[in-house]
């Protein structure tokens, strides 16, 4: 209803009819947005242009290492380091047989390098005594691992075991935000259930992986914190934020 009584407050005259009939029109131009900003991101992607190790593999423990090293720090300083960090440690057993402080020096130029190889090497001993060696496949059994929170464990499900999960993280939000307008109480948005479930609604069936990339990219690249890059941006007709960053026209919001 939110949505509706904005939309209904700036286009009086197109949103005439009854109650029921200006649902229809607005569910049908919301679904349209949807499908759009999916459709033109997924045409925007070109995985080719994203070159990073971990993307090439859909070993989870790889994968699971890689996502954990990226937190709080920048992409091309995980890749500066993954060769060496798994030619040191080829799998989840040999990471448990590592020393803290081996790990340490490995990682040390992603910064917090002591509680990030703390971290690492409990990680490491609660998957080889408790999972047989194995990463699991449940988020909630990967929630349970040492820094690993629902951004990570979504991570190796979507990109290791290949779940039509979603991924969110700041930057996700940024853009959903941004192109939808959308609102959360929530003091971290990207805990908020809602939003979670809203970018769910987003992916295509069987194209998880690629969906969720293409956001992370597109975050990285075009919809940037600061100066983003509204003129060649590839979803410029759908934003609601862009013409206003652009100083073109209004813009509606979206409710979750």
């Amino acid at each position: 209803m939110q949505y509706l009584r904005s939309l209904q407050k700036r286009s009086p005259k197109f949103f005439g009819g009854t109650l029921s009939e200006q649902r229809l029109i607005l569910e049908r131009s919301k679904i349209n947005k949807l499908r759009k900003f999916t459709l033109k991101l997924l045409a925007w992607w070109d995985p080719s242009s994203f070159d990073y190790p971990w993307r090439k593999t859909s070993d989870p423990y790889k994968i699971l290492i890689s996502e954990f090293m990226l937190r709080k720090t920048t992409r091309n300083q995980v890749k500066r380091i993954y060769e060496d960090f798994f030619r040191k440690y080829p799998s989840i057993k040999a990471l448990h047989g590592a020393d803290v402080e081996s790990i340490k020096n490995t990682i040390r130029s992603l910064g917090m390098e002591h509680f990030k190889a703390v971290a690492l090497k409990e990680l490491a001993e609660i998957v080889v005594k408790e999972y047989d060696k194995k990463i699991p496949e449940e988020r909630r059994l990967l929630e349970k691992l040492p820094g690993v929170g629902a951004y990570i464990a979504n991570a190796v499900l979507c990109l290791a075991y290949g779940k039509n999960v979603p991924l969110l993280d700041t930057n996700t939000v940024r853009v959903l935000k941004r192109v939808f307008s959308l609102m959360s109480t929530r003091k971290r948005v990207r805990d908020d259930p809602k939003m979670w479930e809203f970018v769910s609604s987003l992916i295509p069936k069987n194209r998880a992986r690629n969906f969720n990339l293409a956001v992370l990219d597109f975050a990285a690249t075009i919809c940037l914190p600061k100066k983003p890059k509204c003129s060649i941006c590839p979803l410029l007709a759908i934003c609601d934020y862009g013409p206003s960053y652009l100083g073109a026209c209004q813009s509606h919001s979206f409710s979750l």
